[in-house]
């Protein structure tokens, strides 16, 4: 059985999340791990019939794996392409211990949405309609996922205040 990964010393092991198209299988980067898995996934492909495109597959290494780790782990399972993208389905992949850092983007695709507003002669009704449908609902999925630092989220506020109470 896959061990899965613990994202801290008391919390489950998870060793999978499925999406509505996409499948994300957490192991380690370890040989019997990955004899494991190309077991199961051998399995599915045969009592299911569909196949596993491997070329559309990846993988994604934490950032603490040895090189030739990764290569053996690519071997392994027969998969050319590692990721190095630094968001999946739009959050940070690597979150580290400074949120503010890994969730500063949320602050800039406010920023540039608000800095697209001030040209705009509206009205309060409408700065506030903006406000509340695209503003306040750009961290929503972030926040519904992580607990983002009380710091970002006072920033985010004044940022948004700066732009209500301006001319």
């Amino acid at each position: 059985m896959l061990a899965g990964v613990k994202v801290c010393s008391g919390a489950p092991s998870i060793s999978h999340l499925l999406f509505v198209d996409d499948s994300l299988i957490l192991i380690r980067a370890t040989e019997g791990d990955c004899e494991q898995l190309k077991t199961i996934l051998q399995l599915y492909e045969d009592c299911l019939g569909q196949m596993i495109n491997k070329a559309k597959s990846a993988v994604l290494f934490s950032q603490n794996t040895a090189a030739h780790q990764k290569k053996k782990v690519c071997d392994l399972l027969q998969v050319t392409k590692e990721t190095m993208s630094e968001k999946y389905l739009g959050l940070p992949v690597h979150g580290g211990r400074s949120k503010t850092g890994s969730f500063g983007y949320l602050e800039d695709q406010i920023w540039k949405r608000i800095q697209g507003w001030n040209e705009k002669f509206l009205s309060w009704a409408g700065k506030e309609i903006l406000i509340k449908a695209i503003a306040q609902a750009i961290p929503t999925f972030a926040m519904g996922c992580f607990d983002l630092s009380k710091t970002l989220c006072d920033q985010i506020g004044a940022m948004i205040c700066r732009y209500w109470w301006n001319n």
